[in-house]
């Protein structure tokens, strides 16, 4: 079930602190005792922890009826192969986890479920996109060049945000971890004022307001070990150039071995962490519709690094506040009323000689595309949420024609056949909105 864990190293920290013990009497330093804090545990760990997962047979049957599984670990309720996003912010019972929405991770700044494509991703397509025709990986993330105004510090890829949590724990920077957390105001998450903070330790903005950020499988990124990306050969050694400061990356030759495991109808090296058909990617499909890896000694071991994120969240809280903050994540408003889930094309199953069920693809018609929405439809819905919409909104346009003797001129509104068109741009959608 696990992948090999990344070795973790625990820096101590040694505080002192002076005291003063009259008007005259000189400032003496005291040396405090050596603080002693556990070692993070490996990532893998952590998820199955804060995710518990449920038995299987060797036909990957789901054995509901268990207490415990053969290896001693409990029955839980999130499943141990994860292949797909669509079912991500929904009932755990369909296979996948909870969404960036769903555990508040603060940096997401994702787009609103008002029917476009990408919605609920941090791709924002403009409400004039075309989502049954292009590609809406296209479509910008909401990009800052300061942490100081509406939006902070802008879409943070949650991979970062966990790199620098991490890191920060376990080498003593940015402070006092119980300055972290504030359970009156944030619950059993960090405090996103003091993330910010850590995540400016290790990726700080040029003096243009520029920031890089390196992917997951990078040792910059923080190598994170559930990624399994989709490069291989040629396109991992491109990707190497891309990221030239970004250290070794964890293709798939070292994550899992020869690219002779592939499917013949897969795509070989396309990457992403997503395998998509060769027709799908000829048709310039979106990745994110594509399974994870589902074949080799990895076989539904990704994980989301958001999940991963929230994992730490969950060990640092029940570190700090055990008797507020459980070792799992909590799943009493999950999942949501309105879920989360976002809107998938047409898919189809995928027919091989294989043993094990193989997840679906994307359907591709006799045109050579992919067909969206799909029988779901587009998913327009008041997901509560912490919602970006200045890219999606297009401004309209202010025309009045009419008499001047019919125009109210304390309102603004015209009173002849043609009224004025009002364009209102919210620039943040707090909590809930309504459609």
């Amino acid at each position: 079930m696990y992948v090999s864990k990344a070795i973790i190293v625990l820096l101590a920290s040694v505080a002192t602190m002076p005291t003063t013990h009259g008007q005259d009497e000189p400032v003496t330093t005291v040396a405090a005792p050596t603080p002693t804090i556990p070692v993070l545990p490996p990532i893998g760990d952590l998820i199955e922890k804060a995710y518990p997962t449920w038995c299987m047979d060797k036909n990957e049957n789901r054995l509901p009826d268990l207490e415990t599984c053969e290896d001693g670990s409990p029955n839980g309720q999130w499943s141990p192969l994860y292949f797909t996003k669509q079912h991500s912010g929904a009932d755990p019972a369909l296979g996948g986890y909870p969404g960036n929405i769903d555990i508040v991770y603060p940096f997401e700044y994702a787009a609103p479920f008002l029917g476009q494509a990408c919605a609920g991703s941090p791709h924002m397509c403009n409400e004039e996109f075309d989502g049954s025709s292009t590609n809406c990986k296209q479509c910008p993330k909401l990009i800052t060049t300061d942490d100081n105004g509406p939006y902070g510090p802008g879409h943070v890829p949650p991979h970062i945000s966990l790199a620098a949590l991490s890191w920060s724990y376990q080498e003593g920077k940015g402070g006092d971890i119980a300055d972290w957390f504030d359970f009156n105001a944030n619950a059993c998450r960090v405090l996103p004022h003091k993330l910010l903070s850590l995540i400016r330790i290790y990726y700080p903005r040029e003096e243009d307001g520029s920031v890089y950020y390196p992917p997951p499988f990078s040792d910059l990124g923080g190598a994170f070990p559930l990624e399994f990306v989709n490069l291989a050969g040629e396109s991992c050694k491109k990707e190497a150039e891309k990221h030239s400061t970004a250290g070794k990356l964890d293709c798939f030759e070292d994550h899992s071995g020869d690219v002779a495991l592939y499917p013949d109808y897969l795509e070989v090296g396309h990457g992403s962490p997503h395998y998509c058909t060769v027709d799908g990617k000829a048709a310039d499909v979106n990745p994110d519709y594509c399974p994870y890896i589902f074949f080799g000694p990895n076989r539904g071991k990704y994980r989301h690094p958001h999940i991963a994120f929230s994992a730490v969240e969950v060990y640092l809280s029940n570190l700090l506040m055990p008797d507020k903050c459980g070792a799992t994540w909590d799943v009493s408003k999950y999942p949501p009323a309105v879920d989360t889930t976002v809107a998938f094309p047409y898919m189809s199953d995928v027919e091989t000689e294989w043993d094990l069920a193989m997840p679906q693809q994307p359907t591709i018609d006799e045109e050579g595309m992919w067909i969206w929405p799909g029988p779901e439809g587009i998913k327009k819905k008041p997901v509560e949420g912490n919602f970006a919409v200045n890219l999606y909104t297009i401004e309209s346009d202010v025309t009045a024609v009419a008499d001047e003797d019919e125009s109210d001129e304390s309102s603004g509104f015209s009173n002849g056949a043609t009224t004025a068109c009002l364009a209102t741009v919210i620039p943040m959608v707090w909590i809930a909105f309504s459609l």
